[in-house]
C-alpha cells in the first residue's frame, strides 16, 4: 500500500507539543501495508524521532484487527536544570545526615556549633538541563537552574572561587535560604512566662520548654523550641522547630524564612520559606514556598487550606466527613485571592462607567439650551466621576498585572496521596480546579494540558 492509500485510510494526531504521535484507524485497511511504507508514510509527516518500530511491526502483521488509537513515537522530553543551593557541612561531632538531625525532634537544641575558620557549607551551582527533541526531530531546549545569589554575612566568608563558606567567629549556625549565617544563642531553660516575656534576639533562640499562649518571639537566626506551642506568634529569618507541636487555636502566627519542623499542627496559621514537616495539620492555614512532608506518625491533612510552591506529600487527605480541604500549587491561596478581588473590582467599575457614559449621553442629547439647571449640575458630577472612576480602574488593572506576575506555571507540581484521599478535597493549579466527588487511593494529582487528573501511583 503507497502513502496515499495510507493517508486516506489513518490519521496521524501530533499531541503533547509534539512530543508524541499517534496513529488513529479512519476506515478499514483493504491492502496489505509494509513497515517500510508505514516508515514513508511517517517520515512524509515529518515523524522522525522517536518512533516505536515494534508498534508499527504489530500493526502491520495484525492489521485487520487494529481498530484502535495507537502511539507510535514520543519524544525525549528535556530534563531541566536544578537551581543552585547551600548545602550544610557537618562537624565530626555531629550527624553526617542532615535530614535525620534535623528530624530528631525530640532533640531540637542540638545544632551545629562552630568555631572561626571552619568550613560550614558548600554552594552548590546551578545546572543547565538536558535538551530533549520532540518527534520531529526538533529540539526542546531545557530551562536552566535559578542560580543562587549567596549573600556575605557578618560572620560568615564566601569564597566565590571554591564555592566554600567559612565560619568568621565562634557560635551556632542558621542555614537560610541564600546565605548562612553564625549567630550567638539565647536560651530559656524552661517554659516561657511573665518572668521572660516577649522574646526578640538577633540571633538564635532556644527554649526548653513550652510557649503558652500571648507571647511573642523574633530572632534572626532559628527558632527551637523543646515542648508545644500554643496561640502565640513565631517568627525567625532561619527555620522553627518545634518538638512536640503547635495548638493555635485559630490565633497563633508561626513564620520561618526557612524550614517549619513540627510534631503537629492544630488550628494554627505556619508560613516558611523553605518546606514544612510535620505528622498532622488539622484545620489549619499553611503556605510555604517549597513542599508540605506529612508522612510521619499519622500523616493526616483535614480542614484548612494547604498553599506549596512545589509538592505536597501526605498519607490521608480529608477525612470521612468531607471536611472542606484545599490545596493550592504554584500560586498562594491570598494571591488567587487578591487577584480575584481585583478582577471583580475593575470589572464593577467597569460597568459604573457604562452607566455613566449612558447616564451623560441621554443628557447630552437634549440641546444645550433646552437642559434644566439640575441637569446642568448632573452633566459636570457624571463628567468628573467617570474621571475619577477610569482612573481607579487604570489603578486597579496595574495593581492586578503586578500580582499576576506572581501567576507561575504549574506543570511540576504534584499532591502525592500515598493513603486515602476523600471527597470534599479541593486542589487548584494556577486557575485549573478540581473538587473530589469520590475516594480514591494511592494517588498523584497534577496538572496537564490545562486539566487536573489522578494517576495512581
Amino acid at each position: 500500500m503507497g502513502i496515499d492509500l495510507i493517508s486516506e485510510s489513518v490519521q496521524l494526531k501530533v499531541k503533547e507539543n509534539g512530543m508524541s504521535a499517534i496513529l488513529v484507524p479512519t476506515s478499514s485497511v483493504k491492502e496489505a501495508v509494509t513497515l517500510d511504507a508505514l516508515l514513508d508514510f511517517l517520515t512524509d509527516n515529518q515523524i522522525i524521532y522517536g518512533i516505536n518500530l515494534d508498534v508499527l511491526e504489530s500493526i502491520v502483521v495484525d492489521l485487520d484487527n487494529w481498530n484502535e488509537p495507537i502511539k507510535i513515537a514520543e519524544g525525549m522530553k528535556p530534563v531541566d536544570g536544578e537551581p543552585g543551593y547551600i548545602s550544610p557541612v557537618l562537624n565530626e561531632t555531629e550527624s553526617t545526615n542532615l535530614e535525620a538531625r534535623f528530624v530528631d525532634l525530640r532533640s531540637p537544641t542540638r545544632i551545629q556549633s562552630v568555631k572561626k575558620g571552619d568550613l560550614i557549607a558548600k554552594i552548590v551551582p546551578h545546572t543547565l538541563g538536558t535538551d530533549g527533541m520532540n518527534v520531529m526531530g526538533e529540539k526542546v531546549v531545557a530551562k536552566p537552574g535559578k542560580p543562587l545569589q549567596v549573600k556575605e554575612t557578618k560572620h560568615t566568608k564566601v569564597d566565590f572561587t571554591t564555592n566554600k563558606i567559612i565560619a568568621r567567629s565562634d557560635g551556632q549556625v542558621s542555614y537560610q535560604k541564600r546565605s548562612v549565617h553564625v549567630f550567638p544563642v539565647y536560651e530559656v531553660n524552661s517554659d516561657l512566662d511573665l518572668n521572660t516575656g516577649n522574646l526578640s534576639f538577633t540571633g538564635n533562640i532556644h527554649i526548653h520548654g513550652d510557649v503558652p499562649s500571648g507571647y511573642t518571639i523574633s530572632a534572626d537566626g532559628d527558632v527551637r523550641i523543646a515542648g508545644s506551642v500554643e496561640a502565640s506568634d513565631i517568627q525567625a529569618g532561619g527555620s522553627i522547630f518545634i518538638r512536640d507541636g503547635i495548638s493555635g487555636q485559630g490565633k497563633g502566627t508561626i513564620s520561618a524564612g526557612c524550614d517549619v519542623r513540627t510534631g503537629y499542627i492544630n488550628q494554627g496559621s505556619v508560613t516558611a520559606g523553605g518546606d514544612l514537616h510535620t505528622g498532622l495539620i488539622n484545620h489549619s492555614y499553611v503556605q510555604v514556598d517549597g513542599s508540605v512532608f506529612c508522612e510521619k506518625d499519622k500523616g493526616i491533612i483535614h480542614g484548612g487550606s494547604i498553599s506549596a510552591g512545589v509538592n505536597v506529600h501526605v498519607k490521608q487527605a480529608g477525612n470521612e466527613l468531607m471536611s472542606k480541604t484545599q490545596f493550592y500549587f504554584g500560586v498562594p491561596q491570598h494571591v488567587i485571592r487578591q487577584s480575584d478581588h481585583l478582577s471583580s473590582k475593575v470589572k464593577e467599575e467597569e460597568e459604573n462607567l457604562k452607566k455613566l457614559l449612558k447616564l451623560q449621553s441621554r443628557i447630552e442629547q437634549k440641546n444645550e439650551d433646552d437642559r434644566t439647571t439640575q441637569e446642568r449640575v448632573l452633566l459636570l458630577k457624571i463628567k468628573n466621576t467617570f474621571n475619577q472612576s477610569e482612573n481607579l480602574v487604570k489603578q486597579l488593572q496595574s495593581e492586578l498585572d503586578i500580582v499576576r506576575e506572581d501567576f507561575v506555571e504549574v506543570t511540576n507540581h504534584s499532591l502525592f496521596v500515598r493513603g486515602v484521599v476523600f471527597p470534599g478535597v479541593e486542589t487548584t493549579f494556577g486557575k485549573y480546579k478540581r473538587v473530589l466527588k469520590s475516594e480514591y487511593k494511592a494517588v498523584e494529582m497534577k496538572l496537564v494540558s490545562g486539566e487536573v487528573i489522578i494517576k495512581h501511583l
